[in-house]
C-alpha cells in the first residue's frame, strides 16, 4: 500500500480513490456519478476531471477494489471486499464519506482532532513525519 500511496502523492487528486471506494461501497455507480458526488460533499469546491476519475477507476478495478458492470452502454463500479478492506484499514476518514459526516464543520472537528492526536504523540514523530506535518500546516495557513 506504501508504493500505491506514494504513486498518487503527486497527484492533484491524491486520496480520490478513497473517496471513489467510499462513494462506490454504498451503491454501483458510475463516473460521472462519483464526480457529482464528490461535488456534492464538498459544496462544488472540488469537481474531479474525467482526466482524473476514470484513470482511477480503471486502476482500482485493475487492482481487484472495485468490480465492474455494464448496463445500457454505462459502466458501473461497485467498491468489492478488498476495496472495503483498503478503505477500513486507511487511516484517514474516507470511511465516513456518505456525505452527512463529511461536510465542512465536521472535516474542520476532524482535522482539529488528528492536530491534538499529533500533538499528543509528539515525541514520536519522525524527522520525516514532522516535515510532512510542517507542509500540511503551511497548505493550511493559506486558507487565512
Amino acid at each position: 500500500m506504501h508504493g500505491e500511496m506514494h504513486h498518487m502523492h503527486g497527484m492533484r487528486g491524491f486520496g480520490l480513490k478513497y473517496w471513489i471506494l467510499g462513494i462506490a461501497s454504498e451503491s454501483e455507480v458510475t463516473g460521472a456519478d462519483i464526480a457529482n458526488k464528490i461535488g456534492e460533499i464538498t459544496k462544488g469546491n472540488w469537481v474531479p476531471s474525467p482526466g482524473i476519475i476514470y484513470p482511477t477507476l480503471t486502476s482500482l478495478f485493475n487492482d481487484k477494489y472495485l468490480q465492474l458492470s455494464e448496463k445500457d452502454n454505462k459502466k458501473y463500479y461497485k467498491t468489492t471486499e478488498e476495496g472495503k478492506k483498503l478503505l477500513g484499514d486507511s487511516y484517514f476518514p474516507w470511511n465516513e464519506i456518505s456525505g452527512k459526516k463529511n461536510d465542512l464543520d465536521d472535516i474542520i472537528v476532524q482535522i482539529d482532532n488528528y492536530s491534538q492526536y499529533l500533538l499528543d504523540n509528539m515525541e514520536k514523530l519522525s524527522t520525516e513525519e514532522k516535515q510532512k506535518i510542517k507542509s500540511i500546516s503551511d497548505s493550511l495557513n493559506k486558507i487565512n
